[in-house]
């Protein structure tokens, strides 16, 4: 065959499968366009289901309410995402109650949005527009801080920000705006309920539970009255604009502008949040915590709580300290783990997941707004008394003691009064001690802050031989949100500190108790795990050294801290109760050990513990 013939055949072949090719990819295309507009269509198939229609953008804080509506399983939703020819890149339905098919349908237009287009699939959301006579658009007042919090959600973490790629997104989002209020909104035949995300932010609790309960109401969930005002009353302070700093726009427009305000001289509690990033930037620092709200700080409610479960892992650990495990409903490594690999959309285990004898505490202060600071500890059989303190006292700072029917008496009328004037002395009763040991209780409540007093601001804990000097200073001087003092000895890390805590317990126990040998059977269950999952290797590359957890204070309303306090708690519910084994572990899991700080060595003495009720 000659080279001529051979280059026109194969000169046919390609022209062939070039054809063969444009034909395929041309139907498919087809194909796949014809089946985003039908399931356009079909989302609006049954009018009737939907209560309600909201049309958004990424980056509005609208997520964070729906979030809530979720975890709380208050309705079903649909989340529709939009490229920017208005097509369907991402369809999600989210469904909780099968009896009940009505649902909110949630839009999420591209903040690139080719509004010029008109494709079909514009064509079909203006139909969606026009045939529906009621809508929600929820924004921002501010579209610059749109524009930052969708950068921030949509890329790696990172210190700086593209400021040319937002200004130019901004003009963009700025544009789609005017042209949803020319085409749509302005439209007599269409009611449109405009929602701006900052509106929804107050700094009073009240407001902000009448804020919520006006939102909810928009949506026409099918629930009763007096169970939505009890959800709305447990989970409000999480709105707060002190809990919600890491999405207000006023936060995103400073960190675009790089205007971030001086620091007071004086502890002042508004925005410290911008001094309190550790070694990481601020802007990284913002980025965890939004992250860490986004994988969950709902805390799990008691009417959540399944009645009757067992033990998976040891049928003997749950039979022999059923308080223990129904007090945070954690009954298998699983239920320890799903804080680490939550699933969307779930609250989380964290504690006071059954009615008990501590929810006098929570009952007591979850309304109190005054009391901005919070110093408390807990003694139970006149372990220890009253911690010492020193300096000044702001107006602002409370100090709760919660204590046992004994530790009370002691302290109310067999102490000076002048130890105990400044404490609230909260008598837990007799049955303080329902743990399996009674200094599982201390250890308990020691990372129960955020729980027990959701408005404060800072929370500190002081074991009874603490003595901490002028906490006013050491606040308003810090860089970080948690802080401890460092253990009396450098080079004390976690691996080594098993060692260390076993001879402690057989010193003060014994070494043939029952419970002494139960502790360190879990203490040993607990370090092979740490050795399994390679936390002690990883805690050894970050250098990191052991606190002395005798006074540990962190910034309340913070996503990650109250992540990483409800990690720690469940550490010590599922394994040893020895707080100071695992108070990394939570943060090494979670990547937020340079959130940590050390408390000033000339703001801080320790005792040896000392009983106060043998004199009774």
């Amino acid at each position: 065959m000659s080279c001529r013939r051979v280059c026109i055949c194969t000169a046919f072949s390609l022209v062939y499968i070039i054809l063969i090719v444009y034909v395929n990819f041309r139907s498919f295309s087809i194909d796949f366009f014809e089946e985003d507009i039908a399931s356009l269509r079909t989302t609006h198939s049954h009018q009737a289901s939907i209560n309600a229609i909201i049309w958004t953008y990424d980056g509005t804080g609208l997520m964070k309410y729906i979030q809530w509506i979720l975890t709380r399983k208050l309705g079903n939703i649909r989340i529709t995402q939009f490229d920017d020819h208005f097509c369907i890149r991402k369809q999600d339905s989210f469904t909780f109650n099968s009896t009940n098919q009505s649902l909110i349908q949630i839009y999420i237009v591209s903040l690139t949005a080719d509004l010029k287009n008109q494709s079909r699939c514009k064509q079909a959301v203006d139909r969606i527009i026009r045939d529906n006579k009621t809508h929600i658009y929820f924004k921002r007042k501010s579209v610059a801080a749109t524009v930052v919090f969708h950068e921030l959600d949509s890329r790696k973490p990172s210190s700086t920000l593209n400021i040319s790629l937002i200004e130019a997104k901004i003009r963009k989002t700025a544009d789609i705006n005017k042209y949803i209020s020319k085409h749509f909104i302005n439209k007599a035949s269409i009611r449109w309920k405009i929602i701006d995300s900052e509106e929804l932010v107050h700094a009073d609790l009240v407001q902000c539970e009448a804020s919520l309960l006006d939102f909810i109401s928009l949506f026409k969930f099918n629930i009763a009255d007096s169970l939505l005002a009890s959800i709305i009353e447990y989970d409000s302070h999480r709105f707060i604009k002190d809990a919600v700093w890491w999405d207000r726009s006023d936060v995103a427009e400073r960190v675009l502008n790089m205007s971030i305000p001086p620091r007071s001289s004086n502890l002042t509690y508004e925005d410290d949040f911008y001094y309190l990033h550790g070694r990481r930037s601020f802007i990284e620092y913002l980025v965890d915590n939004r992250q860490c709200f986004t994988r969950g700080t709902f805390a799990q409610l008691q009417s959540e709580t399944r009645p009757n479960r067992m033990s998976t892992d040891n049928i003997d650990r749950c039979s022999l300290n059923e308080f223990d495990c129904a007090f945070s409903d954690i009954y298998s490594f699983e239920d320890r783990e799903k804080l680490y690999v939550q699933a969307n959309y779930e609250s989380i285990k964290c504690a006071f997941t059954i009615p008990s004898i501590f929810d006098i505490v929570r009952k007591r202060y979850a309304r109190n707004h005054t009391c901005e600071t919070i110093v408390f500890t807990s003694i139970i059989r006149c372990y220890d008394p009253l911690p010492r303190l020193e300096g000044k006292s702001p107006s602002s700072f409370c100090y709760v003691a919660i204590v046992d029917a004994q530790t009370y008496k002691a302290l109310k009328y067999h102490t000076p009064h002048y130890t105990t004037a400044r404490w609230d002395l909260v008598n837990v009763g007799e049955k303080a001690a329902l743990f399996a040991s009674p200094a599982k209780t201390v250890e308990t409540l020691k990372t129960l802050g955020q729980r027990m007093f959701p408005l404060a601001k800072w929370i500190v804990w002081m074991d009874g031989k603490a003595h901490l000097i002028n906490i006013a200073d050491i606040l308003r001087k810090s860089g970080v949100s948690i802080l401890s003092a460092r253990h009396s000895e450098r080079d004390r890390t976690s691996a080594i500190e098993v060692r260390y805590t076993i001879e402690r317990i057989r010193d003060r126990e014994g070494s043939v108790s029952l419970r002494f040998n139960q502790t360190v059977s879990d203490i040993k269950r607990q370090e092979a795990e740490y050795q399994r999952d390679g936390f002690y290797s990883r805690s050894d590359a970050m250098n990191l050294r052991m606190y002395d957890i005798a006074m540990f204070m962190y910034r309340n309303n913070h996503p990650c801290n109250f992540r990483y306090l409800c990690g720690w708690h469940n550490e010590i519910n599922y394994f040893a109760y020895r707080g100071q084994l695992s108070v990394y572990y939570a943060a090494v899991r979670m990547n937020i050990t340079d959130h940590f700080g050390i408390i000033p060595r000339s703001h801080y003495h320790t005792y040896a513990h000392l009983g106060i009720c043998r004199a009774i």
